[in-house]
């Protein structure tokens, strides 16, 4: 095996051939390891990161990666964004032991670039739990696995009829309320965006309307709606490498012409990834963005996918609409050097203590009085 790191952006750019044949290879695919995903979320990272991407080849041909940046001073991680919903180590399925044994070898052998190694979004059948994490305690890493959040999923391959009847009686209550109110308002209006439809040329407008509806929402508060530089280059350049691909699915909705709602989406392998779902909130009282999550899980239901996943996070909205949950993963892994050690025993040791003496000594606020709302409207939604 040899390894290598790629560091400099236009040697990333030149491995997609190479990546692409690894990805289709790879026991267990994900569209969030294919290289067109990794290179939009870099070009949000891009100004406050540097790649470090350790390959792995095997008679010239790349049969194993690990995604990875170095983000802050000497920690790892892996190309992402807070829209990820997975990630892992790539590996060929036949090569599997070896490359993750090489990957571990590589990482140990460098261990004075990093002290922490953090990676992020894995599932519980992810490789770097399963495989990797045993690899580098034998190198002398102290590695913890912790979950963190769950992922909300709807499977999709039942009818549509029987799930919408299983949902609760103030969930439905709640979706005929804003049905009539954005009624009342004026004329509704639900456009699909759906797999290889449209040209280049709609996927800009629809994109504009994204944009749009974003920077009007309440993620503007936070420096993550898709008006800001880095989260409009990242879905600027993923939406054209997901229409190329049959991924791009983006649902809009419009109020006498105006867009006030929309939800973002790629369709891969009969799974739904919700991305984005944001809504103006100069609208919040009509409870667009709930509307909205009802017709298109309606319309999803009739097209002979799996599930939907609405990405992790565990808000209330997602818990009315899903009947399962993934768990999503954290593994850290500190490095056996003296650094390393030192991190180690601030995180886990030192730092929780020192974290529940402070909560020991602060004061305790009035109880709260419960909250005996029925309408869960738009405010519900989470970072999706």
């Amino acid at each position: 095996m040899d390894l290598r790191i790629v560091s400099a952006p236009q040697d990333f750019a030149a491995l997609r051939p190479a990546w692409d044949r690894l990805h289709r290879r790879c026991a267990q695919r994900s569209l969030f390891l294919s290289h067109a995903w990794l290179d939009a979320a870099w070009h949000w990272q891009s100004p406050s990161a540097a790649l470090y991407i350790v390959c792995c080849e095997r008679e010239g041909e790349l049969v194993g990666a690990l995604p990875l940046v170095r983000a802050d001073g000497r920690s790892l991680g892996f190309i992402a964004v807070p829209d990820t919903q997975q990630c892992d180590v790539l590996v060929a399925e036949d090569h599997a032991v070896a490359v993750v044994d090489a990957l571990a070898d590589e990482l140990s052998r460098r261990r004075g670039d990093w002290d922490a190694l953090r990676l992020r979004y894995l599932r519980g059948d992810a490789i770097a739990v399963r495989m990797l994490g045993a690899a580098l305690t034998r190198h002398g890493a102290n590695v913890h696995v912790r979950s963190v959040t769950t992922n909300p999923l709807v499977a999709l391959d039942a009818p549509w009829e029987a799930y919408y009847g299983s949902r609760s009686r103030r969930l439905k209550k709640a979706a005929n309320l804003a049905a009539n109110r954005l009624t009342k308002a004026g004329v509704v209006d639900i456009h699909w965006l759906a797999p290889g439809k449209g040209d280049r040329a709609e996927v800009d407008r629809e994109l504009d309307h994204v944009i749009r509806v974003s920077a009007r929402s309440w993620k503007r508060q936070t420096g993550n709606s898709l008006d800001q530089a880095g989260p409009q280059a990242f879905i600027r350049r993923l939406s054209h490498h997901a229409h190329d691909r049959g991924w791009l699915s983006i649902w809009r909705l419009s109020l006498d012409g105006v867009p006030i709602a929309m939800e973002y989406q790629l369709i891969g392998d009969g799974n739904v990834y919700a991305l984005r779902s944001d809504f103006d909130v100069d609208h919040e009282s009509l409870s667009p963005g709930s509307h909205l999550s009802r017709h298109l899980l309606q319309t999803l239901f009739a097209q002979g996918l799996r599930r939907y996943s609405m990405g992790p996070g565990d808000n209330a909205y997602k818990r009315r609409w899903a009947d399962d949950a993934e768990p999503v993963l954290t593994l850290t892994a500190y490095a056996g050097s003296l650094r390393g050690r030192a991190l180690a025993a601030w995180e886990l040791a030192l730092k929780p203590a020192a974290r529940r003496v402070r909560e020991r000594l602060r004061p305790r606020p009035p109880t709260a009085a419960k909250d005996h709302g029925e309408d869960p409207t738009d405010s519900d939604r989470g970072v999706t």
